[in-house]
């Protein structure tokens, strides 16, 4: 159980790395962000959870794949972002209530997507939730205190392999799920 746990958690530490970094490049101290990620990319998993375990239910094998196809995308997304000339990633303000509203929106539409694929797989809802809390708030406080230690140039291409390695680890967790249950014979 705390390897699949884990193989859904550690794609998201690397994506939430690559931001991280870009934040410390620009100066921002690494609480304010931890906190903040730590709470969004927490909560928001809870809404796809709910709709994957409506749908199982209902779909099993549908929502596996589905589940899966989910997870390719989110892959290819990452993959897109991290290709980008600029790395893909937007500049946050954390100055306001609203920057750090739409900031902790930005940075949790992958935990957002990714919570349909984990409550297709049963998973634990609280020690998932654990997880992601505490892998969000390291990674985000140690990437961007590493972000503002870092050059300009070490720091995209620090933020792009984190990206890379997101988006490679969410298309092969997407394609073991759907081999896993294509294998099943279910």
């Amino acid at each position: 159980m705390a390897l699949r746990i884990a193989a859904f958690v550690l794609p998201l530490g690397f994506d939430t790395f690559a931001v991280a970094v870009a934040l410390g490049l620009g100066g921002v101290s690494p609480l304010r962000p931890a906190l903040l990620f730590a709470v969004f990319e927490t909560a928001m998993p809870l809404v796809g959870i709910a709709l994957g375990y409506g749908v199982r239910h209902r779909f099993e094998t549908f929502a596996v794949y589905a589940g899966a196809a989910v997870l390719a995308g989110i892959g290819i997304h990452a993959l897109r972002e991290a290709a980008e000339p600029e790395g893909g990633r937007a500049a946050f303000s954390l100055g306001s209530v609203r920057g750090l509203l739409l900031a902790g929106m930005g940075i949790s539409t992958d935990e957002l997507a990714m919570g349909f694929p984990l409550g297709v797989q049963r998973l634990p809802v609280g020690p998932v939730l654990a997880a992601i809390a505490a892998q969000t708030f390291a990674v985000t406080a140690v990437g961007s205190w590493l972000g503002g230690r870092l050059g300009a140039a070490p720091q995209r291409r620090a933020s792009r392999a984190a990206g890379m390695i997101a988006g490679a680890a969410f298309l092969l967790l997407g394609a073991l799920l759907a081999a896993e249950r294509a294998l099943s014979g279910r």
